[in-house]
């Protein structure tokens, strides 16, 4: 598999983590 596949298949699973990470920490940050 060419590089380019694996990081096109990867990404979204990043970004999706990030974004739920992310969320997770403004909803932490919002609380105090």
């Amino acid at each position: 598999m060419s590089i380019f596949l694996l990081t096109f298949f990867i990404a979204p699973l990043v970004i999706g983590m990030t974004l739920s990470i992310f969320s997770h920490w403004l909803d932490e940050r919002d609380k105090d």
